[in-house]
């Protein structure tokens, strides 16, 4: 029983991101990066989805960039010109920096710790244990950290202020933000306004924020500025919430009104492996 208690223990340990992370060799196609153990992942279900958007873009912000599971995909093509990566947890933050200094990634990269939202120069709480994943401003999605009250106050920062600051418009925003998808969309109406930016949005629910209450906001945002949410897993329009609500977690492609839904997106089921993303480096 021991034995069985100090293996459980020590797999959420190395999940929440409270014990070292060795350094190991992993695989993205023919790619090989040394990364601290955890940083890579090939299997989630936008994982395709990440790597033929990041094929296509020279300016992206990663926001809730974590450890920098999805940045490495996103700088597969070599031809990213600058990534913006944005956490309000500094230990993942950190471990994200040293993964891309690792692999010479890092003179294209510039790193902000802060909570991505509506309002600049404010403080929230931050749920979250370590440099574990899902850390959240909602206590009801970050369950862990709530229950053992391991949070920290953050700084606030807008998209818009974050572009003004660094002198960029991104032409891909990434965002997973574990439910504060809309907080961080009504902080982007200037980029918005350009009808540049596309915006990938991994939506969440808990507890506190219903999947179609998220949606409801993300469409709201869209038609207030020009934009068409699409939703990745049917390559379909999102026209209204019932399309969504019964998902606990979903994808959504956000484009500016003129702008074709991308060609290079319509191969790619949900959960579709790498090799099958059309490489065009």
């Amino acid at each position: 029983m021991l034995h069985i208690r100090t293996r459980l223990f020590r797999h959420l340990a190395n999940k929440l991101g409270l014990v070292p992370r060795r350094k190991v060799v992993a695989s993205v196609l023919d790619r090989s990066y040394t990364v601290l153990r955890g940083s890579i992942r090939t299997d989630d279900y936008d994982d395709a989805w990440l790597l033929a958007l990041g094929l296509h873009s020279k300016i992206i912000f990663d926001i809730g960039c974590n450890i920098g599971q999805a940045s490495l995909l996103l700088l597969y093509s070599g031809k990213v010109q600058e990534i913006v990566l944005v956490d309000p947890n500094p230990e993942a933050l950190a471990i994200c920096a040293e993964n891309l200094i690792l692999n010479s990634l890092s003179t294209i990269a510039r790193f902000v710790p802060a909570f991505v939202s509506e309002i600049d120069d404010s403080k929230v709480e931050f749920f979250t244990v370590g440099a574990g994943a899902a850390g959240s401003v909602y206590r009801t999605h970050a369950v862990t950290a709530s229950d053992v009250g391991s949070s920290m106050l953050v700084p606030t920062i807008t998209l818009d202020s974050l572009a003004d600051k660094l002198g960029v418009l991104p032409d891909l925003v990434k965002v997973d933000t574990e439910g504060a998808e809309r907080l961080v969309l009504k902080g982007a109406t200037r980029i918005a306004h350009k009808q540049i930016t596309s915006f990938m949005i991994e939506m969440h629910s808990n507890p506190e924020l219903s999947m179609e209450a998220n949606a409801d906001t993300i469409l709201s945002w869209c038609r207030d500025n020009a934009y068409k949410a699409w939703y990745l897993k049917e390559k379909a329009e999102l026209k209204n919430t019932g399309q969504i609500k019964s998902r606990g977690r979903c994808h959504l492609l956000l484009l500016p009104e003129m702008k074709s839904f991308p060609s290079y997106l319509y191969p790619l089921d949900q959960g579709a492996k790498l090799e099958q993303v059309q490489i065009c480096v």
